[in-house]
């Protein structure tokens, strides 16, 4: 107890200095504490836009595709784009990000491309997506999907769920989450974040994020026992055979 009231008073006295003298550094996305995860969203997919993930500038988005006004390949990004970055990404076999030409999948060496709609006021992307398995991740933004193409399997309240053509999807801050693209119909989504502006200020928390921090370290433990129960697939990285079928 005493060791503790040692660390908060040094912090106080530190807090206090800094205060005096100006604030020196701001403190960046990467410097931020690793949280614990919740192990999954209780949330499940769903027919109708949860209201949590309302938003006038995405249901804009989500109407003009309905109404087949808009494909990947036309759909519009704002202005907090920049007009070089406006079209369709992908990367190639070393991780590099490319452009894929048309917004075709088969110009997308692998296996997948996402289009960035809007970085401010809200975050919002159009993906699409081959077979093809993805990784357990979680950030502290929460995160809503709508299936503009295919369907998939998705992690939802401790099991993996259907997600179908035309529904959609709540995930909260902190919580993990993963959809492995599992069928050749493949999988596309309009992906947003509620409420959150500027993208490159998120921090994405992949398993090896969190390595010694075991309570971390364990939900993602969870979470690949689930896989394997519900989807018959192993770790992340491991299932190369089952995606080369």
């Amino acid at each position: 107890m005493m060791k503790l009231k040692l660390i908060c008073v040094v912090a106080a006295l530190a807090s206090t200095t800094t205060m005096a003298a100006g604030p020196e550094h701001a403190q960046l996305p990467y410097q931020q504490m690793t949280p614990v995860p919740y192990d999954s969203t209780p949330y499940s997919p769903q027919d109708t836009i949860p209201e949590q993930c309302r938003d006038p500038l995405v249901e804009a988005y989500i109407a003009d595709w309905e109404a087949k006004k808009v494909d990947f390949n036309s759909i519009k990004s704002n202005d907090s784009i920049a007009p070089d970055q406006r079209f369709c990404k992908t990367m190639d076999d070393d991780g590099k990000i490319m452009e894929a030409e048309q917004c075709d999948l088969k110009n997308a060496p692998v296996g997948y491309l996402w289009k960035e709609l809007s970085d401010s006021p809200i975050v919002i992307g159009i993906t699409n997506g081959g077979r093809s398995d993805h990784a357990p991740h979680f950030h502290g933004q929460p995160e809503c999907y709508y299936v503009v193409t295919g369907g998939s399997k998705t992690l939802a309240d401790n099991e993996f769920k259907p997600l179908s053509l035309g529904q959609y999807f709540y995930i909260p801050g902190a919580t993990i989450h993963n959809t492995p693209i599992l069928s050749d119909k493949g999988l596309g989504v309009i992906y947003w974040y509620p409420d959150n502006a500027h993208f490159d200020g998120f921090k994405y928390y992949w398993r090896k994020d969190v390595e010694n921090l075991r309570v971390a370290e364990e939900a993602f433990d969870r979470i690949d026992v689930i896989r394997k129960r519900d989807l018959n697939l192993g770790p992340y990285g491991t299932n190369e055979a089952f995606f080369d079928k």
